[in-house]
């Protein structure tokens, strides 16, 4: 194999097959989704977190925080206020402060809050108003603080806001889109007009056209799940791992692509299959929008292991021991479809069906 023969079959890929309908659609669509539903779900312009309290004493709490620009305070009389603001959706988090609050903290003493949680407010205004509130309690008291902290979450305690529901969908989008779709109409195409025997009568092989046509596939398949993961803020604290990750993915829906490729004689076969496997290939984001159902029967489905790492990972904060068995299969399942691809291409003939 001439790697400067790959890189010139690569740069075909993508000069010729970047005017095609498909790349183009590949490209575009999953951002259009992706922006869509972050609109819709009000994520897309989302404001600062919002934060209430209700001071029970005369605690300088609420003073300290109206003061910071990254998030919006506002002081509530009575809990039950405070209760039915958070409930309705107002405020992303509301905290009861216990009378002598402040004096407590500053003796070291054990002080309880009572702090309700709206269901659908953002997991990262969760975070940063968390972490806001620690900071200024421990600069309040001049030490580490025994607070203990009674979460009360309203609403719907299964609630898992529609954003993020959608997030797999998204990214199962992204990758199949660009790794699949993109090599096996390319493929299809070369048998159709005939170029595919052209292509292997030049000192190019028959491997080295289908692994530059794969990795087309794959490159895209990665640039548009990264994109995907920056436009919902969902690189997490292992950037990298991800990339690795979403790298392996898009190499395992390439080579699902080529064998689509190889196996169907044109467009409209390759589409209709498309659309026939579409349920099994999305099957696994649907499960997860559904909470209520059982989450292990998305492991069933073997796409599950090119976006099941990614969302516990973006979603859920996972690291690499709680990811690392999906990766495995994920790697295994690679392997498997290399070896089906050879098989495809000795069983099927696929030069002698592009001379047909």
């Amino acid at each position: 194999m001439k790697w400067r023969r790959l890189a010139a079959l690569l740069g075909k890929e993508f000069m010729f097959g970047s005017k095609s309908f498909m790349f183009i659609f590949a490209v575009v669509m999953p951002v259009v989704v992706s922006l869509f539903i972050s609109l819709l779900a009000g994520t897309l312009f989302a404001g600062k977190p919002r934060l209430g309290l209700a001071d029970l004493g005369s605690s300088s709490l609420p003073g300290r925080l109206s003061e910071l620009s990254y998030l919006v305070s506002r002081a509530y009389d009575t809990p039950e206020q405070l209760r039915g603001e958070v409930e309705r959706g107002a405020l992303d988090m509301g905290i009861v402060l216990p009378a002598g609050f402040d004096a407590a903290l500053q003796r070291g003493e054990t002080t309880d809050l009572e702090l309700y949680l709206w269901g659908e407010s953002l997991l990262k205004h969760r975070t940063q108003l968390g972490v806001t509130l620690v900071r200024e309690m421990v600069a309040l008291a001049g030490r580490q603080i025994p607070v203990e902290t009674a979460t009360i979450l309203l609403g719907d305690k299964a609630n898992i806001p529609w954003d993020v529901r959608l997030f797999p969908l998204v990214v199962i989008m992204a990758i199949a889109l660009g790794g699949m779709m993109v090599p096996a109409t390319s493929l299809v195409d070369e048998k159709q007009k005939r170029t595919l025997q052209a292509l292997t009568t030049t000192p190019a092989s028959l491997g080295e056209v289908l692994l530059a046509k794969g990795a087309a596939g794959a490159l895209i398949s990665l640039v548009m799940g990264s994109v995907i993961l920056a436009i919902n803020s969902a690189f997490g604290a292992h950037a990298g791992l991800l990339l690795l990750i979403l790298g392996l993915s898009a190499v395992f829906a390439a080579t699902l692509g080529v064998i689509m490729g190889l196996w169907m004689k044109d467009i409209t076969t390759l589409f209709t299959a498309f659309k026939s496997i579409g349920i099994l290939l999305y099957a696994p984001a649907f499960i997860y929008l559904f909470p209520q159902l059982p989450q292990w029967v998305a492991r069933i489905f073997p796409t599950y292991y090119m976006i099941g790492p990614i969302v516990n990972m973006s979603v859920h904060s996972a690291t690499w021991p709680d990811v690392a068995g999906d990766v495995y299969i994920l790697c295994a399942l690679i392997v498997l479809a290399i070896g089906a691809a050879a098989l495809v291409v000795r069983r099927r003939g696929v030069l002698a069906e592009g001379r047909a």
